[in-house]
């Protein structure tokens, strides 16, 4: 009996250990399969909450951490996100049902509540008003269930609907801590160190992926040139927005792979109106004149870029191809500058981000300046200092460098921001432009439903901003980024967002 208990014994000691050994090898490849993905970009976000990014640069990581009821994808198609079901009722009454058990970081299920919550703030919000400009009022109907009422048949709301400005956090967690943004994205925020990185990990309950990336860290380098190295020397993984030489140089590397693509964004020079040396538009179009945009684009960007023609970007629907455009006149820019009383020039300053290309760009428009007597002095700034200085309404601003993304395939998004005249107080017109005409055209496209038409106004709107010239839109840059060849499945969208839902880390 006693043997027969020693054997039984080691039966249960070895089953144990077997079971045991079995739960360490699971634990071992779970941990092996956990992924850290790090990428670099050139400048640090600004804020994680989607009601107060204006910039692409915070939007872009917003986009991994929360979503929208719809996005608009690479063909301009309108896609279901978080809602499942569209219905137009009425041509002022549209229902959203959201889908079943969707649920945030934090564990809590999606609800109306949630997503009523995040409408109505970005619709209080000086910087997203513009985009839901035509509701009149959400209403929640059930627990799945929204009902937006429009002031009138609004053809573009599901394009409004898919701004970075309206993705939804929950409710619950931003009342007790208005710094804790929690989404239903691929990722939740761990760490945020200033001036260093931002460190993402998976939201274990997006369900939506077949990635093994476990963490997601983005470095902040503003130095392309950095950017390179530690890619090459494989400290990251991703560059993003490389310089054109180094893209060249590294798409003939078969140890990465490489990205580039026309996108919605445009780079300008702004003038602030307010600035009496700017305040007379033969000063600005001097100023145009006397800018060689052709040799931005060979120059600085090695032809991955376009000279622009109006705000509006090429990709995006409604631009406007043969708006007025300023090639380089020298004599003309001499001509104009005197008629504005500034026959000898003047001196001002041109502020810019600490980011390789603009720095570059503004060197040759320094030097493009000098050629009718003004001189530029190139100023720079930490990106997000930058933005603060350029919103802020107290500062008169010199000439600056800046850029615009549209995210919803609408030329709404950039033309009644940056130039209506009621964006003044919501700091995104940040030039001080008024003109009457702009404003009502704008307003009349607002209220058009038939698409033609409404391309027809935004097209006149841009041949007066062209004329007026509160900014002087440069050029088109294209987008890159590169990453190891053992990264596969990244996806990239033509605004500038990167979707790493079914990236594999080899």
């Amino acid at each position: 009996m006693k043997r027969k208990l020693i054997y039984l014994s080691i039966l249960v000691l070895l089953i144990l250990f077997a079971c045991s050994q079995k739960e360490n090898q699971k634990e071992r490849v779970e941990k092996e399969e956990k992924k850290i993905l790090t990428m670099a970009q050139k400048a640090e976000i600004k804020t994680l909450d989607p009601q107060k990014a204006t910039d692409s640069v915070s939007r872009s990581i917003i986009k991994l951490i929360n979503q929208t009821l719809v996005y608009i994808d690479n063909e301009g198609n309108i896609v279901p996100e978080l809602a499942q079901e569209i219905t137009k009722v009425s041509p002022k009454e549209t229902l959203i049902k959201i889908k079943n058990d969707i649920k945030f970081s934090n564990g809590e299920t999606l609800t109306i509540d949630d997503v009523l919550f995040s409408l109505e703030r970005a619709k209080a919000s000086p910087k997203m008003s513009q985009d839901l400009y035509m509701i009149e009022s959400f209403e929640k109907v059930d627990d799945r269930t929204l009902k937006i009422n429009t002031l009138y048949d609004a053809g573009n709301l599901l394009h409004k609907l898919a701004s970075g400005g309206v993705a939804i956090v929950n409710k619950k967690a931003f009342e007790e801590d208005e710094n804790n943004i929690v989404g239903t994205g691929m990722f939740k925020l761990k760490e945020w160190v200033a001036g260093e990185k931002l460190v993402l990990e998976r939201n274990e309950f997006f369900k939506d992926s077949k990635s093994n990336i476990d963490t997601l860290v983005v470095k902040f380098v503003p130095e392309a040139n950095s950017r390179m190295i530690m890619l090459e020397t494989g400290e990251i993984d991703l560059a993003r927005d490389l310089l054109p030489l180094d893209f060249k140089k590294i798409s003939e590397d078969s140890k990465f792979t490489t990205v580039e693509v026309e996108t919605p964004s445009n780079m300008f020079l702004g003038f602030d109106l307010r600035n009496e040396l700017l305040a007379d538009k033969r000063v600005r179009q001097a100023i145009a004149y006397a800018i060689n945009n052709e040799d931005l684009v060979k120059t600085v960007f090695n032809g991955s870029a376009s000279v622009a023609t109006s705000p509006v970007p090429k990709i995006t629907t409604g631009h406007n191809e043969n708006s007025n455009n300023y090639p380089q006149n020298i004599e003309k820019a001499k001509q104009l500058l005197a008629e504005a009383g500034y026959p000898n020039g003047f001196n001002i300053e041109l502020f810019v981000s600490e980011d390789n290309q603009r720095i570059d760009m503004a060197v040759i428009i320094q030097d493009n300046l000098k050629k009718i007597g003004i001189n530029a002095e190139i100023k720079t700034f930490q990106w997000a200092a930058y933005v603060s200085t350029i919103e802020n309404p107290n500062i008169i601003k010199p000439l600056f460098i800046m850029s615009w993304n549209i995210s919803n395939d609408d030329p709404d998004e950039v033309l009644y921001p940056l130039y209506h005249s009621s964006q003044i107080d919501a700091h995104t017109n940040v030039v001080f432009y008024k003109n009457e005409k702009f404003d009502n055209l704008i307003s009349e496209a607002r209220e058009t439903t038939d698409k033609d038409k409404r391309m027809k106004l935004y097209e006149e709107a841009q041949d007066i901003i062209q004329e007026d010239l509160p900014h002087y839109t440069l050029v088109y840059p294209k987008q890159n980024f590169a990453y190891k060849a053992s990264i596969k499945n990244i996806k990239y969208n033509k605004r500038a967002y990167l979707d790493f839902q079914n990236t594999i880390i080899e």
